[in-house]
């Protein structure tokens, strides 16, 4: 019986160790009011949003670096599948989370752009892509 006890004991003990040395991150979604909090902060540096022109967005946006803005819409997408709610709009209008979804994806967009006419590549880009080369 003590035997069967020390091997009870070692075998629990094992899976303790190996539960403690394997961390394994649980992702949870967002809190509906971090969702909206985050959102409004974020939205609130964008002047004239959700209606703002280009140049609005390129302000707001300009002092994020490019994984700050993967991470926001990551967590936007988050919000967006743990709180359908938030995606309700009227007919033929975008919701709000969507508009500043957009916003960002518009933004990356234009960084890439000049990235690669900075560098002289949005030619060869065009080039390749006429050729097939996707």
């Amino acid at each position: 019986m003590r035997t069967l006890g020390l091997i009870l004991l070692y075998f629990s003990g094992g899976l303790v160790f190996a539960q403690t040395t394997e961390v394994q991150q649980v992702k949870h979604a967002p809190t509906l009011e971090s969702c909206g909090a985050d959102f409004n902060l974020w939205s609130s540096q964008i002047s004239g949003f959700p209606s703002s022109t280009a140049d609005q967005d390129q302000e707001g946006t300009k002092s994020l670096a490019t994984t700050e803005i993967v991470n926001r819409l990551s967590y936007l997408d988050d919000c967006s599948r743990a709180y359908p709610v938030l995606n309700r709009s009227r007919p033929g209008e975008m919701s709000a989370l969507f508009s500043l979804e957009w916003v960002y994806v518009q933004e990356i967009t234009r960084r890439k752009d000049h990235f690669l006419s900075r560098h002289g590549l949005l030619a060869k880009f065009y080039e390749e892509d006429e050729a097939g080369k996707r």
